[in-house]
């Protein structure tokens, strides 16, 4: 590679005289232009014509040409700063530095990125991007170079070297005809582009005022909406990774919890990614089937380290300072309905830490829905909800909800409960499910008068089943999924017992008095059917002694109607 440090031309009809071609202005470091910053946008003219490299210059092998010039350009205030860059050809290589001499810079952005051709004989080569973003710090001053950069690539050049003719060759009772033989090169092509005119450009956005921990926005209520930008924003020493992301462009809220619960923090900002396409293609004729033949091709070209793509990063912490902040316990949300959403519980009167980031520093504008659900009233075993019945349907949440100080434990869980109660009016096998709730929460049967002396009949995830016997009370909680919460679908469903016949009474043609077998405290259905299939309710009775007695109009005959008796409940 030859660097060009000065270009001589010499005048014909002159001998001994000789001019060298004008270098820009600010070809050397030490003549760098300063960029000012109005308050708006930056457009600057400039040009790479007969630019120099100077001696300790730094320098991007197999990227850089040499042919550099230089500007300058100091933060006003923290924030997010785009450089973009126009010429001639592929573009122009730009480069980003602080030091204030050769010997000191540091390179901070550059234009540049390795891309890596889908087949691998095309190997992998620099691109430029038309621009470049970063983060600034408030006075920081930035040294930014731009200059004519080498482009490497390969192409493959293909070869023929097929037969004449090409051969019939049958294949399992078809014909096929085979294509010649192709094979390719593949070749290096190297190019310096043309040095000349270019424009530079500076987009700065400054950082928002709840930037810094210290500058937050104080939130106030159980319920928020706002529009949130993480734009300009940067990332503070000391600040932690929110998300288990590092993130970098973070704004900042305080919240004081009016009342103790659950907090979710979520937004709905992204839309779905979606998936590539592709497709192949044949062609055939009679029992001839021809193959297609293109030239081979490098493929699409892979970004190495693309820049990131935008989504919020949401977390929450205790502490005043930035330096010793305690994570809030956030769980991830996890739900469709709530991308990125999380979730984490708070005690009233305590004051929590907000931090709204970017994916790896990405910036955007999202809204932000923050929302305070107290505990359920059933929170607490003393205050558990009774049901009734063979067939259960309870719904409810343990978002919000409270361990209690003797409360046993479920696998799985955290101790968040919730309680309801159930007395069996038969007894038999009986079925608890919860499909239908947010996450696949333990559940656990219980007997007992307290917290302190339950004693456990049976529990699982999701479902649980167990043998009920008849008057029993049992206890049912539904507890978190390893911290998460949410909202919970309670099915419960015991066995359909048909009491016996005792005796039958006719009161006329067509009344008669049913008597039933029964247990004091059942509540028995009376059901009237057409067909001894599908069955209608009639009315029900409470049973006080072993019997319970139903006047049935029109009288039961051999053909219908068809009466029963079957225990719905028990008090």
């Amino acid at each position: 590679m030859i660097r060009l440090n000065h270009l001589v031309l010499f005048l014909t009809g002159f001998p001994g005289v000789f001019l060298a071609p004008a270098q820009p202005a600010n070809d050397n470091f030490a003549n760098r232009t300063a960029i000012v910053w109005p308050g708006t946008d930056v457009s600057l003219s400039g040009t790479l014509a007969n630019a120099t490299f100077e001696n300790g210059e730094p320098f991007l092998a197999g990227i850089s040409s040499g042919q550099t010039a230089w500007w300058t350009w100091t933060a006003p205030t923290n924030g997010l700063v785009t450089f973009s860059v126009a010429g001639k050809g592929a573009g122009s290589l730009l480069t980003v530095y602080t030091g204030n001499d050769f010997a000191n810079l540091s390179l901070v952005a550059s234009n540049n990125y390795l891309t890596c051709y889908e087949h691998q004989e095309c190997g992998c080569h620099w691109r430029l991007r038309n621009q470049t973003t970063f983060h600034v710090g408030r006075g920081q001053v930035y040294q930014v170079a731009v200059d004519s950069p080498i482009v490497t690539d390969v192409y493959l050049n293909p070869n023929f070297s097929a037969p004449p003719q090409p051969s019939l060759v049958v294949v399992g009772g078809g014909a096929q005809l085979q294509n010649p033989v192709f094979n390719s090169t593949a070749v290096q092509t190297t190019n310096v582009v043309p040095e000349g005119d270019l424009q530079i450009g500076l987009h700065f956005v400054p950082a928002p005022k709840n930037d810094d921990f210290d500058g937050r926005t104080v939130l106030v209520g159980s319920l928020k909406r706002l529009a949130v930008s993480n734009e300009g924003a940067t990332r503070e020493p000391g600040e932690p990774d929110h998300s288990g992301n590092p993130g970098g462009s973070s704004v900042w809220y305080s919240w004081k919890a009016p009342a103790s619960g659950r907090v979710t923090l979520s937004t709905n900002a992204v839309p779905p990614y979606l998936p590539p396409t592709g497709g192949s293609f044949g062609v055939s004729a009679l029992n001839l089937t021809f193959t297609a033949w293109s030239p081979p091709t490098c493929g699409r070209e892979i970004d190495q380290n693309p820049p990131p793509v935008f989504y919020p990063l949401l977390a929450a912490y205790t502490g005043t300072n930035i330096g010793s902040l305690i994570s809030a316990n956030v769980l991830p949300v996890a739900l469709d309905a709530y991308p990125y959403a999380i979730e984490f519980d708070v005690a009233k009167g305590q004051t929590y830490q907000i931090a709204c980031d970017g994916n790896l520093g990405a910036t955007g504008t999202f809204p932000l829905f923050l929302a305070l659900t107290k505990p359920a009233s059933n929170d607490n075993f003393r205050n558990r909800i009774p049901t009734h019945g063979i067939r259960v349907a309870a719904t409810g949440y343990n978002a919000g909800a409270t361990p209690e100080a003797g409360e046993p434990l479920l696998a799985g869980s955290n101790g968040k409960s919730v309680w309801w109660s159930w007395t069996a009016p038969v007894s038999g096998p009986v079925a608890i499910d919860l499909g239908g709730s947010d996450y696949t929460f333990p559940v656990g049967v219980f007997t007992g008068t307290s917290v302190s002396n339950l004693t456990l009949i049976a529990a699982d995830t999701g479902a649980a089943s167990f043998d009920a016997v008849l008057g029993q009370t049992y206890k049912i909680a539904v507890n978190d999924a390893s911290g998460l919460t949410g909202a919970i679908k309670l099915k419960l469903r015991a066995p359909v017992l048909e009491l016996p016949l005792a005796r039958v009474l006719t009161r006329s043609v067509d009344e008669v008095l049913l008597s039933y077998t029964v247990s004091p405290h059942q509540v028995v259905l009376l059901q009237s059917s057409t067909d001894g299939a599908t069955w209608k309710n009639v009315r029900t009775a409470l049973a006080r002694q072993a019997t319970v007695n139903f006047l049935a109009r029109p009288a039961p005959t051999n053909t219908g109607p068809y009466y029963r008796a079957i225990v719905v409940d028990y008090q």
